[in-house]
């Protein structure tokens, strides 16, 4: 029997899905080894943010401009509330490109530095939605949206009514070979609004010695769309380090 770590409840009021290729509907109906190898041949698409001045959209990264996209509209009546944003790459191509920089021209730029750090993307957020509640910028790994939701969790039980969740991946440069390093099939940032509520129950469990779960191969936020168009009502996902996720729709 596994041990349960935790299990906690919300509610999804708004989600929004964006993507920096064309992933077409019948997509997330294929199995994961399928999906992974048609991703290579979708279209690359770029989010165009024309809710946005064009000087304060030069200034965002791929990772911005993702999280944006995906969060502007679900904000439209409500752009105040607190933010949870994760993910495990954040700016990491723009890290290694500040190293080649100074490696190769012994300086790097003070603005672009400036960005690279993981709770630079969330400032920008705050500061172009004038958001003054409780902003968070975490880490994890397959399971940032679970994390994530937990982190939004507390918050609601500390009195938010409710919680932007926001989770962005961009791929690391095929030409950075570091490991271990997740690779998502393509850009993407997924972005949730909860409030308390059963909609959801999420129980973290410990794996037992005899118990061994098949690792995904997709990334518990693409699951979780995945799982919405499928239309299941209970999933499992790996969890950071040892154990797993026990999604269930109620």
């Amino acid at each position: 029997m596994s041990e349960r770590i935790c299990h906690f409840s919300f509610s999804v009021v708004d989600w929004h899905f964006v993507a920096d290729r064309d992933v077409p509907s019948h997509a997330w109906q294929l199995d994961e080894m399928a999906f992974l190898q048609e991703a290579k041949q979708w279209s690359i698409s770029s989010p165009k943010l024309d809710f946005l001045p064009p000087l304060k959209r030069r200034r965002l990264s791929e990772s911005a401009r993702l999280f944006f996209s995906a969060s502007w509209e679900l904000t439209q009546n409500d752009p105040h509330l607190p933010v949870v944003y994760a993910s495990q790459n954040s700016e990491m191509n723009r890290s290694f490109a500040l190293w080649q920089s100074l490696l190769t021209e012994g300086d790097i730029s003070p603005t672009s530095f400036s960005l690279s750090v993981h709770n630079a993307l969330i400032g920008q957020w705050s500061e172009m939605r004038q958001v003054k509640q409780e902003c968070t910028a975490i880490a994890a790994q397959q399971d940032n949206l679970e994390t994530a939701l937990l982190e939004a969790y507390l918050m609601l039980n500390d009195g938010a009514e409710k919680v932007l969740v926001v989770v962005v991946e961009t791929p690391l440069h095929d030409e950075y070979t570091v490991k271990p390093v997740i690779r998502p099939p393509f850009g993407y940032a997924l972005a949730l609004v909860v409030e308390q509520g059963k909609q959801f129950s999420l129980i973290r469990q410990a794996q037992s010695a005899v118990q061994k779960m098949q690792e995904n191969r997709l990334d518990s936020s693409l699951t979780w769309v995945q799982q919405h168009f499928l239309g299941h009502r209970s999933w499992q996902t790996s969890a950071s380090g040892n154990g797993q996720w026990l999604w269930q729709k109620n």
